[in-house]
Parts: C-alpha cells; structure tokens; sequence
C-alpha cells in the first residue's frame, strides 16, 4: 500500500507539467488571437483614415476650382483629354483694376500634382494644390458649350482620380460640376 501511495505521488507530479504546458498553450493561442484582430483593426484605421484624408484633398482642390468658376467670365480647356482648365475671372475681383488680363489655369504638372496658377497682368503665382503623398491619376474637365442655346449656361464637369504614396491600392474618384453665372 505505501508503494501505490508514491506511485500516485509520482503520477500527480507528471499531471501538473501536462496541465502546465495546456495551460501555455491555450494562453499563447488566445494572444495570437487577440495580436491578430488588434492588428487588423489598426490596419483598417489606418486604411480608413488615409481614405477620408485623400478625399478631402480632393474635395479642398474640387472646391476651389468650383469657386474660382464661380466668379469666371468664360472656361476653356486644352489638351485631348482636357488636363488644362483655364478661367478669366471677372473684372474687378481681387482687387484688380483691370482683371480681364487674369487668368487662372489649373493643371497636372509631371510629378502627379494639381496645380494652380494664377497669372494677373503678366504677374505669375503659382500655388500646388495637392500634397506630396498624394498622387493624382487623372483630372479631366469636359466643358458642355450651350452659350448656343437661349438661357442655358456654359457648364463644366471635372474629375480627379488619386491614390496616395502609403496606399497605393486605394483609389478615390472625385467629381463636380458648375455653371457660368451671368453677370
């Protein structure tokens, strides 16, 4: 009988490393499982993020061309398709005397950037619209010219497609459309 009592002794200390190493075990499976999906949320943050952030650049550039229209007294456009988007504004803005020598021209230069320039009586200012980590894709303008038509304005669509630097797999299409006002 004290012989059965060792050997039970001997079986409960084997039993306590087998419960040790389950007890590891199901401690290193429920921190993959909590790393993973920390992981996973923070990439989709950050994902999220980059998106609102590319879409409101968009958005700032969209809207300043949208209001620099706003007050233009005609449109025109160059290149097939139309890259060019250029603006006479109207006299009087800006404090200009005489602002029919001011042009606003926006373009995409070679490093995938919007840009606008802004030309006052032969004086040239021009002003990047869109950071570094963004990389525009495409900006088009299609120009509809109903001047021909009795009381129909001529109207402009533009869009831009960009990606930034750190995503490049995310792509955000952007597009508004204005009217000439009559002034």
């Amino acid at each position: 009988m004290a012989r059965n009592r060792k050997t039970d002794k001997e079986n409960e200390k084997g039993s306590f490393l087998i419960e040790l190493l389950l007890a590891f075990t199901i401690i290193s499976m429920s921190m993959t499982v909590i790393i993973d999906s920390f992981v996973t949320s923070q990439h989709s943050y950050y994902s999220t993020s980059n998106k609102a952030d590319l879409t409101s650049v968009l958005a700032f550039v969209l809207e300043d061309m949208t209001r620099e229209a706003r007050v233009s007294s005609e449109y025109t456009c160059t290149g097939s398709p139309c890259t060019n988007v250029t603006m006479t504004r109207i006299q009087g803005l800006n404090d200009v005397a005489d602002a029919s020598n001011e042009v606003i021209t926006y373009y995409l230069n070679g490093a995938n950037e919007i840009v606008k320039t802004e030309d006052i009586n032969g004086t040239v200012t021009d002003y990047k619209m869109t950071p570094t980590s963004v990389v525009i894709d495409a900006f088009s303008a299609t120009i509809f010219d109903t001047s021909d038509t009795a009381g129909s304005p001529t109207r402009v669509r533009v869009s831009l497609e960009a990606h930034s630097k750190d995503y490049t797999d995310q792509i955000i299409n952007l597009q508004t459309s204005f009217s000439a006002r009559k002034y």
